[in-house]
């Protein structure tokens, strides 16, 4: 049986990728369930990419390459990067996850209320 995490590190191609949607719903599940607790970095980014999104609500490649710049080598050091793999996974696939509902409802998750 395969778990989340399981799908997430999987290091056997002959297994088809999670679908983009699965990741963030799996980071979702663990975020409430206490398995995932994101950084602040993770937080920063998901609050930059609500924020610059807000207007048409697309996540354009630009945006999300920015997003990484903006996380840079800290980004990937974390402990756990499923966040930034999930980011770097929406890219070239961008046109077909522009309204994914799963990884809008993530990042807006992430999002510190003030």
């Amino acid at each position: 049986m395969t778990t989340p995490t399981d799908r997430t590190t999987n290091t056997d191609r002959t297994e088809p990728a999670a679908s983009v949607g699965e990741l963030a719903l799996d980071l979702s599940d663990d975020l409430t369930a206490g398995r995932w607790t994101p950084s602040h970095l993770d937080r920063r980014l998901a609050r930059f990419l609500v924020l610059t999104s807000a207007g048409d609500g697309q996540l354009t490649a630009d945006r999300l390459r920015t997003a990484l710049w903006e996380g840079g080598e800290p980004l990937l050091r974390q402990p756990d990067s499923r966040f930034a793999s999930l980011l770097a996974q929406l890219i070239p696939g961008t046109a077909s996850v522009l309204d994914d509902a799963t990884v809008h409802a993530l990042l807006r998750r992430l999002t510190p209320r003030r």
